[in-house]
């Protein structure tokens, strides 16, 4: 019984301490470094939130001031006697051109992922009937591989801040990807809403051909310079180049307002993560002063 007794003892004396000693810095170590990846991802999410803030209050404001010169400028073109509507036409759509608009870089929620759902449910109802032009790295990026054949061009690292003169030539481009088959154009992206709230919008412009014939110019125009041909083709470059203006303009205030939701959700997610770390690095801690403290004590009794 009493070498049964010394052999117990001595099993407990000498496989006890060494395993809880090994764990419990291995844990500090580990824990000590996790928290310190996670601060660091902390500071560069708030630092992104803050550049977002400040380029999505500039973005609003472009926005703000292109909503009149995008799309009510065009209407009150249109109003003006010279320019009058004279009556609505319906024509057969029988292929569409599509122009979803997506960002360049990520880190900015859902807006991107969205788009190209969208995208790819409109095309997926019947491929013969659509062609693809794409705006932005992460549409290229998601649907050249799924629809390789409809892809006729992809414009990505877009200057910005945008403005009329980038849009325009983007247009311009769009234009001529415009082929006789081709009865519309569809422009897909996100419209500011607010802050918080973005939603997809869809545009759909007609083609040169239709355009001309829906819009057809008053009697007394014709005798007036410059000439009507050339009128109505300036007409129709304005006519796509103002929406997509105003798209663009949507899209990005859109993208950067996501961002900034993005990376303060980010930032208060990594600060409930190092909040938990913390705790249990005290706790693993305070458990290895504990183990140490036992043993100081059985030591002193032993003695």
């Amino acid at each position: 019984m009493q070498r049964l007794q010394g052999a117990t003892l001595s099993l407990w004396s000498s496989f006890t301490p060494v395993p809880q000693y090994a764990f419990a810095t291995l844990n500090l170590k580990q824990l000590k470094q996790r928290m310190k990846s996670v601060g660091s991802i902390r500071k560069i999410t708030k630092a992104m939130k803050m550049v977002a803030a400040s380029k999505m209050k500039q973005d609003v404001q472009r926005l703000e001031n292109g909503k009149y010169f995008g799309v009510r400028s065009l209407q009150d073109l249109f109003a003006q006697e010279t320019y009058l509507q004279k009556k609505q036409l319906t024509f057969k759509i029988n292929k569409t051109l599509i122009v979803p608009i997506t960002s360049d870089k990520g880190l900015c929620g859902g807006i991107n992922s969205s788009i190209i759902r969208e995208t790819r449910s409109i095309v997926r109802q019947n491929r013969n009937a659509y062609k693809l032009f794409l705006i932005g790295e992460k549409s290229l990026g998601a649907l050249q591989r799924g629809f390789p054949e409809l892809l006729t061009q992809a414009i990505t690292a877009i200057q910005t801040p945008i403005n009329f003169v980038n849009s325009s030539s983007i247009a311009h481009q769009i234009q001529l990807n415009v082929t006789e088959d081709v009865d519309q154009i569809s422009i897909i992206f996100n419209q500011f809403k607010n802050v918080v709230q973005q939603v997809i919008k869809r545009v759909d412009l007609l083609n040169r051909k239709n355009f001309i014939a829906q819009f057809r110019l008053v009697t007394k125009y014709d005798t007036a310079e410059p000439e009507k041909e050339f009128v109505q083709n300036y007409m129709y470059e304005y006519y796509v180049a103002t929406a997509f203006y105003h798209a663009m303009l949507n899209n990005f205030a859109s993208e950067t307002s996501s961002r900034m939701n993005a990376m303060e959700n980010a930032s208060k997610n990594a600060g409930e993560m190092l909040d938990k770390l913390t705790l249990e690095y005290n706790k693993v801690r305070q458990a290895k002063i504990t183990v140490e403290l036992c043993e100081i004590i059985s030591g002193a009794s032993a003695v």
